[in-house]
């Protein structure tokens, strides 16, 4: 069959100004990796990226015509539901027995409310290798409700054309535990790799790119978004299959930096040690940074971590009042990350720390310690996002009860404080905008942190981002946005996580 897969964006406004900062993309693994396993299977597939290269309605109609797809496949966060529904109008405007199956953060969270949505015929809960696999293999044998009931992990209406029909709910799907049977994401079918763009502080050396080597997080903080889809069961790629993959991306890419996108990369310590290992014996030159946990880091881990090409971790440490930190279940305490922070500069590892703003049970004096603790880390750079309840989460289902819940226009989940979802009682969104703004200029204004960043791109090969830097700093500055009012101006140093 022919398979579309979109990665959904707003399809380009020429009323809307361009924006003040560059986007922050990366390649969608996910629907990268759904593409390698259907293609091994025969099928014929097609990636299209909206957020790398935006079509209007018109060309995005003619890559639909040219390709005549039978499946169209949206992986969903809550913000690209909209626009999702308006692909599904234009796809169905072409060809009305088109399927159009959702997966996704926002299914997982919302499986019923993606089944009734009449722009939708099928809403996919869990990974989707396997049973994107199996749905086309159903929809091949003639489909029908009875067979798509029969794959796991789907949710449908009898009919697909009203919302209020029977819900039918195939059995929940298990996880994929042998990662390593998977192939490598389909990268080709994607736009070149170097052409996407990162934030200019995450990476050290370009061209880079994003591998996941694990999924699943046992965690159990309250505003995850991704436990819907991986599940709390950490399950890895091989070593071997690592480096393999690595290698394959040095060879044929040109790659000269790895971002592993994993939630808790160092969950396994024995795992990335050997990896470590293999990468030295293998005689690879590789830079790469990572995001985990801090209870999952020991001074040994670190140190081989280290001397195998790694720069930089970014550390999820949310909050720097110990009752908020208990709050929100995130599994540590303020003096675990000092010390394990503190243990990664000593091994010669920059640090990142990554806070939210807005938590259920903040109040000005809880935030106040937050931005005062992120000062006094010796942490390279900061990101402070605005707490954001997604549908799933527990967060969201207590944001109600801790304060203003405003969750009906889903283009507001963008973390944006002006258009802030939730507001914890006793604050306000002007509050929101106003100490975010604060929290990045005390922590970048010290001279110390701004001569750190001067030399962290010291050398020839940083020129290009010396030259990003200026461009947006000019950006800034057409905008009237310097200053410690601004809010914008330490953003670029932001990256997705």
């Amino acid at each position: 069959m022919r398979v579309l897969l979109v990665h959904p964006n707003d399809f380009p406004d020429p009323e809307t100004p361009e924006p003040l900062l560059p986007p922050n993309q990366a390649p969608p693994l996910g629907l990268a990796y759904i593409a390698g396993f259907l293609r091994d299977a025969g099928h014929r597939v097609v990636v299209h990226d909206m957020r790398h290269s935006p079509l209007d309605r018109e060309r995005f109609g003619a890559v639909l015509r040219d390709f005549a797809p039978d499946v169209l496949g949206m992986g969903l966060y809550t913000v690209t539901v909209p626009v999702a529904e308006e692909i599904s109008d234009i796809a169905r405007g072409l060809n009305p027995d088109v399927c159009v199956v959702v997966g996704g953060p926002h299914p997982a969270g919302a499986p019923e409310e993606c089944a009734r949505n009449p722009h939708f015929d099928l809403s996919a809960v869990g990974e989707g290798e396997v049973m994107m696999l199996e749905l086309v293999e159903a929809l091949e044998a003639g489909g029908g409700n009875d067979r798509l009931a029969t794959v796991a992990g789907l949710w449908f209406t009898a009919d697909p054309r009203d919302p209020e029909s029977e819900l039918i709910k195939a059995p929940p799907r298990g996880w994929i535990d042998d990662l390593d049977a998977l192939p490598w994401p389909a990268r080709d079918l994607l736009p070149p790799l170097d052409s996407y763009k990162m934030t200019m502080f995450q990476y050290r050396e370009w061209p880079a790119t994003t591998i996941y080597t694990s999924r699943g997080c046992p965690y159990s903080c309250i505003f995850c978004e991704r436990r819907e889809i991986l599940g709390n069961k950490f399950r890895v790629h091989s070593p071997q299959y690592v480096v393999d993959e690595i290698e394959h991306l040095q060879v044929d890419y040109g790659i000269k930096e790895i971002f592993f996108y994993d939630d808790t990369f160092t969950l396994d310590a024995r795992r990335v040690r050997a990896i470590c290992d293999e990468i030295l014996r293998r005689g690879l030159t590789i830079s790469w940074n990572i995001s985990t946990h801090v209870n999952t880091v020991d001074r040994e881990l670190l140190h081989a971590m280290r001397a195998a090409g790694c720069w930089q971790i970014a550390y999820g440490i949310e909050t720097g009042d110990p009752r908020v930190m208990q709050d929100i279940l995130k599994g540590t305490d303020v003096s675990t990350v000092r010390e394990r922070i503190t243990w990664t500069t000593e091994a010669g590892i920059e640090a990142k720390g990554l806070f939210m703003i807005g938590h259920p049970t903040d109040t000005p004096e809880s935030i106040d310690r937050t931005i005062e603790f992120a000062r006094s880390l010796p942490i390279a750079s900061a990101n402070f996002k605005i707490t954001t309840p997604f549908v799933g989460t527990p967060l969201r289902e207590m944001a109600a009860d801790y304060g203003e819940l405003n969750a009906d226009d889903y283009r507001n989940f963008m973390g944006d404080p002006s258009q802030a979802v939730f507001v914890p009682n006793g604050l306000t969104h002007e509050y929101l905008m106003g100490v975010q703004r604060r929290a990045y200029y005390r922590f970048y204004s010290r001279p110390g942190r701004l001569a750190r960043i001067a030399r962290s791109m010291a050398g020839r090969r940083h020129w290009g981002k010396w030259i990003e830097g200026a461009k947006i700093m000019s950006r800034l500055a057409r905008h009237q946005a310097l200053g410690p009012d601004a809010g914008v101006l330490p953003r670029f140093l932001e990256f997705e996580h």
